[in-house]
């Protein structure tokens, strides 16, 4: 089986290797997302708010026939007109149990939680995956630049060789041109490879800085819930909620209170209604005093009842229980669909397994090769030519093994972005 990629990681590499990951302005934005979610959240589920209300009334008075302009403080006939008025109210609403509209806000919140957590999670998988292949990328380039730089110098050494045996009228000038356009070629592939090694660390910097903390090992991820499935499962929470609060709209609302008046400008009352069943009380304070016969009121229980039915009504219930039925379906899909897609990845990882251990025997064949072609060259059994030939078939063996254990690495990472799981918190 397979190497090191497939072990567990070391307890805190994988913190140490991603952690600038955390300071990206695509977590940093899915993380305020998600406080801003939870904040929602922890406002639908405040037990207790506060309402108050103040105001100010000015009043246009008409004196009787005859009499002065008022207000008047001299005139008795104005001395119980008042100019102005003022009013204050204060409420307090408290919310023991989420129920009804409350419920829905509550639930709804909650899917937004959740969401932005998924979100969360999809962004941080993804930019861990990024910097895992941006890593093995660097890698592979090294490898580039060391193969290129072996054939270059293959290059030098066999344009060196042709001239030689061309001096000796062993070769002719055709295959000493075509020894220097080989040369010339090499030393384009060389600049080439020095340049992908160049952007390839630019690219890892970007994302992780200039950290030298080693590639963390991926262990291969069990089956989990993947995000498209949990997506579906959350609209259709989202769809019952909406459901219910079709149906609680048509049903009739009960609604109570009771005022008790403490004197002739103040005033408390309790007050309950079925959608909620949140309980409020509240104080009222009037300027202008309740006059005979409403002084002798000191208290009052209303009871009532509404209803809102439309014509519709039946039709937007149907539609809503589609909406349910609907998303239900939907969440039916994206399982079997996730499902095929996992079988895939699987299977695709699989492959690039086995072309990572091919990969392994080229490389083994390689060494052999070199090392027995050295042998060679100290018995005088062949020329150091052959020699730096053999070094340069090992050296694109082992570049071999790193495009194949790229390949492989982007395969498992599949893996990991189809379930949403980050990399850092998987493997601990």
């Amino acid at each position: 089986m397979l190497l090191a990629v497939l072990h567990p990681l070391h307890p805190g590499l994988a913190q140490g290797f991603f952690a600038p990951l955390e300071n990206h302005p695509s977590i940093l934005q899915a993380r305020l997302g998600l406080e801003a979610a939870q904040a929602q959240l922890r406002a639908t589920q405040s037990p207790v708010s506060l309402q108050a209300q103040g105001g100010v009334s000015f009043f246009d008075v008409t004196p009787p026939p005859g009499a002065p302009t008022c207000p008047n403080p001299i005139n008795p006939q104005c001395a119980n007109l008042p100019g102005d008025g003022r009013q204050i109210s204060l409420g307090l609403t408290l919310t023991p149990f989420a129920f009804g509209d409350v419920s829905d806000a509550v639930n709804q919140a909650a899917i937004g939680v959740e969401q932005a957590s998924l979100g969360l999670r999809q962004a941080r998988t993804q930019l861990e995956a990024q910097a895992v292949e941006a890593a093995l990328r660097v890698r592979l380039a090294e490898s580039g630049l060391e193969a290129a730089r072996l054939g270059q110098r293959l290059s030098q050494a066999s344009l060196e060789a042709t001239r030689v045996r061309e001096s000796r009228g062993a070769a002719s000038p055709s295959e000493v041109r075509q020894a220097e356009a080989s040369l010339r070629q090499a030393a384009i592939q060389q600049a080439d490879a020095e340049r992908n090694l160049a952007l390839a660390r630019l690219s890892l910097a970007d994302l992780i800085g200039q950290s030298s903390t080693a590639l963390p090992r991926l262990a291969i991820p069990s089956q989990n819930t993947p995000p498209a499935v949990r997506q579906a499962e959350l609209q259709l929470a989202q769809a019952q909620v909406a459901f219910d609060r079709a149906v609680r709209g048509v049903l009739p609302v009960v609604q109570g209170s009771y005022a008790r008046n403490t004197s002739a400008h103040d005033s408390w009352s309790l007050s309950l209604n079925s959608r909620t069943l949140q309980p409020t009380l509240s104080y009222t304070s009037q300027s202008q005093g309740r006059s005979a016969p409403q002084d002798r009121i000191h208290g009052t229980l209303q009871i009532g009842l509404s209803a809102n039915i439309a014509f519709g009504v039946v039709d937007a219930l149907e539609a809503a229980q589609k909406q349910v039925e609907a998303a239900r379906q939907a969440v039916e899909a994206a399982r079997r669909s996730s499902k095929l897609q996992e079988e895939l990845l699987r299977s695709l990882l699989h492959t690039a397994e086995q072309s990572l251990i091919n990969a392994q025997q080229v490389r083994t064949d390689a060494e052999r090769t070199f090392s027995e072609a050295r042998e060679r060259e100290r018995l005088g059994l062949a020329s150091p030519l052959a020699t730096l030939q053999a070094e340069l078939s090992l050296a694109q063996a082992r570049l071999g093994i790193e495009q194949a254990d790229l390949s492989r690495t982007q395969r498992l990472l599949d893996l990991y972005r189809f379930f949403a799981l980050p990399l850092s918190e998987v493997n601990r």
